[in-house]
């Protein structure tokens, strides 16, 4: 079977890991297909590596179902290590390299139980006091088709950074429990609110009958400067796809539409610098 039991004795704590030196173990492989999306949907797991992830992970009280480390790692994570109840493997450099996407690897990898994200169905009609419960007077941001990780990572860190309280996606953006997400995110993925909607359009009209003023950020003629308008709590932007941007029933359901000023014959904002700069213009809002 390629693995035993091992008993380490860290401090004042026995800690008891299952060894695993083949890359061909049951357990290495099933970990492994959770860098695919369909396999992370059917099992209802994520993974993350590092030990900041993995601390931010144990301080937000997320089910944290198993816990490989490095042979060399297993001393040096001692502290985090006593903290878990989970089962815990040690591996080889070898079988370790089966399950990080790591340039430098830390040698601690982790399986954790999707967090609590709401998913929004808007094509079931919600009523207007359902819908202020949830959202009223929350600062929120909107993605819609956001596809690369990175950006979203990046949007997800920013958004908790800044003090919002809701990031809410389009179905098609790319999968926040994507590796490059949860790693670009940097823990912010256990403290900012995400939700799903699955329909983009209904939920900017949600938004709207709510008392928001929303607007859709693209470089279409008649889009208001940034900076041009007050911006007070009422205020929702969104962004969209990083090639072709919000699409036109998005962009005609908004109030109305905002640019961000550039020089002359520069490229535009990717979205995640996009998003950064109207999330400071709605962070400088005093709240009451």
């Amino acid at each position: 079977m390629h693995f035993g039991f091992l008993r380490i004795v860290m401090g004042v704590k026995h800690m008891e890991f299952t060894k695993i030196t083949s890359r061909a173990n049951a357990i290495i492989v099933e970990t492994a297909k959770l860098s695919d999306k369909k396999y992370r949907e059917q099992t209802g797991l994520f993974c993350l590596e590092g030990w900041k992830l993995l601390s931010e992970a144990i301080d937000a009280g997320a089910e944290i179902t198993r816990v490989f480390v490095a042979e060399a790692a297993a001393q040096k994570y001692e502290a985090l290590l006593t903290q878990l109840s989970c089962p815990l493997y040690l591996v080889s450099d070898a079988v370790f390299g089966r399950l990080t996407t790591e340039k430098a690897p830390q040698g601690i990898f982790a399986c954790v139980k999707k967090l609590d994200n709401s998913i929004l169905h808007h094509k079931i009609y919600m009523k207007r006091s359902q819908f202020s419960s949830i959202i009223i007077r929350e600062k929120i941001f909107v993605c819609d088709g956001i596809r690369d990780p990175g950006n979203l990572g990046t949007i997800i860190r920013t958004a908790n950074a800044l003090g919002f309280d809701r990031l809410v996606l389009s179905s098609d953006c790319v999968d926040v429990y994507n590796p490059k997400v949860v790693r670009g995110a940097m823990g912010a993925l256990f403290r900012l609110h995400i939700d799903i909607s699955d329909d983009m359009c209904a939920y900017v009209a949600s938004l709207k009958e709510n008392g928001y003023t929303v607007y859709a950020a693209t470089l279409q003629e008649g889009a208001q400067t940034l900076g041009s308008f007050a911006v007070d709590e009422s205020t929702v932007f969104v962004v969209g796809n990083e090639g072709h941007g919000l699409s036109e029933q998005t962009i005609a359901v908004c109030n109305s539409s905002v640019i961000i000023p550039m020089a002359e014959n520069a490229e535009s904002f990717n979205a995640a610098i996009a998003s950064a700069l109207l999330m400071w213009e709605r962070s400088k809002v005093h709240e009451n």
